[in-house]
């Protein structure tokens, strides 16, 4: 690997002279690479000094400098351009989770995570990572959150919930025949379904009494750039942020409860 012209520059600070110092400094702003006789006008130091320059960071002569400068500062380019793909694409999820962001579907949402204390929360893959975060802030709510990731499991959680429990099914894409399956024994048995997914024509959606809509990926984002379960896990923040809105004074009068118990 080619060094890195800047690290490579800073580890020999403590050792230039004031004139080698400028020079330093022309190079670690990251300006543009020029001829020696113009950077030697430039910054008012003869072309001997710039030659010194080169050596003492262990260089051959200011050719080589300028390759491994020019080399480095792709190299910037091209982190600096990650970085801006990564975030432009968190924030276009994000412009697309609050178009698809209904208030009553929301408040409907949260009515029935309130009404429940057993809650299954149906995950395959990526969304039962989710899964893990949802089980995390709605334990401290007072619920009992059951996370179940495969689908034996699965078809039997459906088959043994009771009509007082709840179920909540994520699934981006929203196309899994089993889960179908599944949701079609709690159906029967009047357990309430929950559903999150980004497919508004999912085959899953007539089995759950309240859908939230999460943002679907573009065909860029769906090649790994972004993890799989960001858009479900909006959407879980924003139902856990209005749950708390809606329902503080419950939480609090639960919060004490356990204070006591545990005191």
């Amino acid at each position: 690997m080619q060094e890195d012209i800047f690290i490579l520059i800073e580890s020999y600070r403590k050792n230039f002279t004031d004139v080698e110092q400028v020079i330093a400094d022309y190079f670690l702003s990251k300006k543009e690479a020029i001829h020696m006789d113009e950077l030697a006008k430039l910054i008012s130091v003869s072309k001997a000094s710039i030659t010194r320059f080169c050596k003492k960071i262990g260089l051959n002569n200011y050719k080589e400098l300028i390759f491994l400068y020019n080399l480095s500062l792709k190299r910037e380019r091209e982190r600096l351009s990650v970085a801006s793909d990564v975030t432009s694409a968190y924030h276009s999820i994000a412009t697309r989770s609050d178009v698809t962001y209904s208030p009553d579907d929301v408040d409907d949402f949260c009515h029935e995570l309130y009404q429940h204390k057993i809650i299954h929360f149906f995950g395959k893959g990526f969304n039962s990572y989710a899964g893990a975060d949802f089980q995390l802030k709605f334990s401290r709510m007072g619920k009992y959150v059951r996370i179940i990731s495969d689908e034996r499991s699965i078809a039997l959680s459906a088959n043994s919930a009771e009509k007082d429990e709840l179920i909540v099914v994520v699934s981006l894409r929203g196309e899994d025949e089993q889960m179908q399956e599944s949701l079609g024994i709690a159906k029967e048995k009047n357990v309430p379904i929950l559903l999150i997914t980004s497919n508004q024509h999912s085959p899953l959606i007539p089995f759950a009494n309240n859908v939230l809509f999460a943002a679907g990926f573009t065909r860029e984002e769906s090649l790994g750039i972004i993890s799989p379960q960001v858009p479900i896990l909006i959407q879980l923040d924003i139902v856990y942020e209005r749950y708390i809105q809606l329902y503080s004074e419950n939480i609090q009068k639960w919060i004490k409860s356990e204070e006591i118990l545990h005191s």
